[in-house]
């Protein structure tokens, strides 16, 4: 795929699906000696959710585990689609994607494992962080400079907003 033509693909985004563990976190789990879940979460990667939203880019969360730091983080953030202990993620997000009236084509999913590759593979911009599992990063038209965790979805947000007009960096 040509650099225009990734261009191209880029300014049509109206939705940002995003996986959790490996994307939003370096996918480390943290259990307390109460079998508590703790999850560390990039702050930038919070404040350019929130920078989408303010353009009208819509953000859902699509994750195969179930965590209620992650609804407690992301309800914080103002994030209204939010699905967990979804195994069929690629399932949800056509449905979502017709819900909201958004072609799969108008939206871009960053995932990093083998669960992603059913929706790296019809998303419209397919994204994987650096450190992603080779079966993911084979599907992506575009891989981040940062690892998951470590601001890789701010970068995508950035590039979005930057490439549609709405921002400049």
């Amino acid at each position: 795929m040509s650099a225009s033509e990734l261009k191209q693909i880029i300014k049509n985004i109206k939705f940002l699906i995003l996986d959790v563990d490996g994307v939003l976190t370096d996918g480390s789990l943290f259990y307390s000696k109460d079998g508590e879940h703790i999850k560390r979460f990039n702050v930038r990667d919070g404040q350019g959710i929130k920078l989408a939203q303010s353009y009208s880019i819509e953000i859902a969360l699509v994750s195969a585990r179930n965590c209620p730091i992650v609804l407690n983080r992301f309800n914080e953030l103002g994030v209204k689609h939010i699905y967990q202990h979804c195994y069929d993620k690629a399932k949800k997000i056509k449905e979502l994607c017709a819900e909201l009236n958004i072609l799969i084509e108008q939206a871009a999913y960053i995932g990093d494992d083998i669960l992603d590759v059913p929706v790296l593979e019809i998303i419209g911009l397919p994204v994987c962080p650096k450190d992603a599992h080779p079966s993911a990063r084979s599907k992506a038209k575009l891989i981040t400079e940062a690892k998951g965790g470590s601001g890789c979805v701010r970068e995508v947000i950035d590039l979005i907003l930057k490439e549609q007009g709405k921002i400049q960096i």
